[in-house]
């Protein structure tokens, strides 16, 4: 089966492209994984001020260049590029002693999520490096997008998913099926096969939500393998 253009690809193919998907593609992919850009930072040393602002100034910086000329497609990962842009931005920076605040054009998110995050403690507070922190962040970022689409397919089935939910966060706990099947009125077995599908499509998930991160078809199961490792280590 042919590799499906993805947003990742799309931003790759940007030379010879469509320069405004391409863009398109960039500014979603930058939208949707910049939390494991601040969880760096934080891992860093700088407070929320510091990293929420750096933040900002960096995607304002990428969102602002003609960035897609230097990208070499080869085995490229958005995850490792936008690890090296970053790198390469403070070191600029602080050569350059530059101490003003940028402010992009768009808005990332509400910040008053990550205040809400750092309440409970962000991932970065237990990595051993700052590099750490960004892949264990953007682990736990794609895994939640995962999450949130999955809890979309089963918006029919919303009081079963909440019952099940566990079994994806949890495997191999089949205790509780007996439970939920007496709760939801299902046989045990029922319910046992419900967790199976829910788990076979939390994968299937997360391998879509791979996929627009990588450039080849190959990349796919080895960057699941390397994001379950940290996702398992949390």
């Amino acid at each position: 089966m042919p590799f499906l253009e993805t947003r990742w690809t799309m931003v790759l193919s940007a030379k010879d492209g469509d320069a405004d998907a391409s863009s398109k593609a960039w500014e979603e992919l930058a939208l949707t994984y910049w939390k494991p850009v601040y969880a760096y930072l934080r891992g860093k040393g700088h407070s929320h001020q510091e990293a929420q602002d750096a933040t900002q100034a960096f995607f304002a910086y990428m969102l602002n260049r003609d960035t897609l000329r230097n990208i070499q497609p080869e085995g490229a990962r958005f995850r490792s590029f936008l690890l090296v842009c970053l790198n390469h931005r403070l070191i600029d920076e602080h050569r350059r002693q530059i101490n003003v605040r940028q402010r992009a054009e768009i808005s990332i998110e509400p910040w008053h999520e990550m205040e809400a995050i750092n309440a409970n403690g962000l991932l970065y507070t237990t990595a051993a490096t700052p590099e750490e922190a960004f892949d264990r962040s953007w682990a736990e970022e794609l895994i939640a997008r995962a999450m949130v689409r999955l809890a979309k397919r089963w918006e029919k089935r919303a009081d079963l998913f909440a019952e099940l939910r566990f079994s994806v966060e949890s495997p191999g706990d089949g205790a509780k099926y007996a439970d939920i099947a007496s709760r939801v009125g299902m046989t045990e077995g029922a319910v046992g096969k419900a967790a199976h599908d829910l788990r076979q499509q939390f994968v299937q998930e997360v391998r879509n939500e791979i996929r627009n991160t990588v450039a080849e078809d190959d990349d796919v199961d080895e960057e699941l393998r390397y994001l379950a490792s940290l996702w398992g280590s949390k």
